[in-house]
Parts: C-alpha cells; sequence; structure tokens
C-alpha cells in the first residue's frame, strides 16, 4: 500500500495541450501536502464522467515526459488517472508526429518511466469520492505472463477521521 494524494481537477483547457508542471504544482499546493518519496499520486481529470460511448471518453488531457518526470522527481512511484490514459490521445499525438518526424511525441508520458521508474495505473474511477490526501491505497494487478500491462483492483483505505 502507499500513502496517496489526490489531485483536484488537472485537466488541460484544451485536450491537445499536456497537463502541465505548473498545473500539477498547483493541484499539490491546493492539497496541502507535498508529494514524498513512494506516494501514489491519483489525479482527477473529471474524464470518468464520460461513457465508452461518448465520444468525449478518448478525448483526456494527457501528461507529457516532462510532467511525469515531475512528479516523479517529486517522489512519486505510482501515478494514477481516471483519464483512458495516461498520454495525450492518440490522434493528438499521431498529428504531432507527422508534423514533426519526432517519435518521442509519441507516449511520452509512458516512456518517461524508463528513465524514473514507476508505475502507470489507467481508467480509476470513484476518485471525487476521495478526500485529497491522507488516505492509503492499495494496488492489486492480476499477474499475466509476458505482458508489460494488466487489470487491476485499486482500492482506498480511507481513515473514519479523515475526509
Amino acid at each position: 500500500m502507499r500513502r496517496c494524494t489526490a489531485g483536484r481537477e488537472a485537466a488541460a483547457r484544451r485536450r491537445e495541450r499536456s497537463i502541465t508542471i505548473e498545473m500539477l504544482d498547483r493541484a499539490i499546493a491546493a492539497v496541502g501536502r507535498p508529494i514524498a518519496p513512494g506516494d501514489a499520486v491519483l489525479i482527477r481529470t473529471g474524464q470518468e464522467r464520460y461513457g465508452i460511448t461518448d465520444p468525449k471518453y478518448f478525448n483526456q488531457p494527457g501528461m507529457s515526459r516532462e510532467s511525469t518526470l515531475h512528479l516523479t522527481s517529486l517522489g512519486a512511484t505510482i501515478l494514477g488517472t481516471d483519464a483512458v490514459g495516461w498520454d495525450l490521445p492518440f490522434p493528438v499525438m499521431a498529428a504531432r508526429f507527422r508534423a514533426t518526424g519526432v517519435k518521442e511525441t509519441l507516449r511520452d508520458g509512458h516512456e518517461a518511466i524508463t528513465q524514473r521508474e514507476a508505475f502507470i495505473v489507467q481508467q480509476l474511477t470513484n476518485l471525487k469520492a476521495l478526500p485529497p490526501n491522507g488516505f492509503d491505497v492499495g494496488f492489486f494487478p492480476i499477474k499475466l505472463a509476458n505482458c508489460s500491462a494488466a487489470p487491476a483492483r485499486v482500492v482506498a483505505f480511507v481513515p473514519d477521521d479523515v475526509g
């Protein structure tokens, strides 16, 4: 289990922009507790309000390489989001790649954890039911052979005196 901080709405104003370091720092300040080594950081973008048949479901705000490395440099080892993906929507990344030819624009948030190890957990639900901090969270992935990802049961443990 990891001590956890849940950020307030950190969604980018325009979906083709990444969640910035400045947005993250404002959310961390609003929580009132710095990220400690080994913390899980859960980013509540509000995307969980959309169902899979809603076109907005796949139009999530995403994390860049820089913003991902910022969280890991502060000590976060588990990075979670209620969005369908950690990175920008694939059509946005693909358009950037076509315009620049720079392959690092593809999945740059995910690729950042190869530089500073962390685990990424996507499609979390009920983040708005959690307090900003003061709870523990457990991650229980299904063990799958030869895979780089797996479904997981994620459970928050909120003390009675928190919230």
